[in-house]
């Protein structure tokens, strides 16, 4: 049922480059050594990669033709978010394309899939970091983490191609629900914009 092309392993093994070294660009600057940064590097493979590949096993597990495919102008794009003096970084260099019948809750439940999976990836790393004994090591996870909550607020952002229009246009309730979970996840991070508050 799950399948892949030999191009398709090669755009997402771009694709999952070029995400990697863009947050590490960002990254280099709050981390010291190399050890943490190919720890960093280690952990946020899968916020994006998994992300992709969320959406393609729900689109083939409802009998769809899904699969992942680099963008060229996009990928370019996006390594040039790589250079430090460029403000907004972009990193969208590919697209998962599915194609078949399929119906409006089918293209609800393959966007709002990849969302779910920073979700899930952000809190299992949130919960690990707890667990950290080094304070750089609590840190690694803290920051891989609150990537993933990132990928996920940015893809449920309700406009144009990304996932939250999708998901929107599918249930206003699911997107409404999902949505605010990911937008409290996201501010009260410990290194969110209100991660120092506590909520009583």
């Amino acid at each position: 049922m799950y399948s892949f092309t030999q191009t398709e392993k090669r755009d997402l093994l771009i694709g999952t480059t070029i995400f990697v070294l863009v947050e590490l660009s960002i990254a280099i600057y709050d981390f010291n050594t190399l050890l943490e940064l190919l720890i960093l590097s280690l952990l946020i493979i899968p916020l994006w990669f998994f992300h992709e590949l969320a959406h393609k096993f729900v689109a083939q597990g409802n009998g769809l033709t899904s699969y992942f495919q680099l963008d060229p102008n996009m990928a370019i794009v996006s390594l040039l978010s790589i250079i430090p003096i460029i403000p907004i970084k972009i990193i969208a260099p590919g697209v998962v394309f599915s194609s078949g019948e399929y119906r409006l809750d089918t293209s609800g439940r393959i966007s709002i899939a990849g969302p779910l999976t920073n979700i899930l990836l952000g809190g299992i790393f949130l919960l690990f970091s707890s667990f950290m004994q080094l304070d750089w090591a609590m840190v690694v996870f803290l920051y891989a983490s609150k990537a993933s909550f990132d990928l996920a607020l940015f893809n449920m952002l309700p406009f144009y191609v990304l996932d939250g229009a999708k998901v929107l246009r599918w249930n206003q309730a699911i997107f409404a629900l999902i949505f605010s979970l990911v937008l409290v996840l996201w501010l009260f991070h410990p290194q969110g914009i209100l991660g120092g508050i506590i909520i009583v």
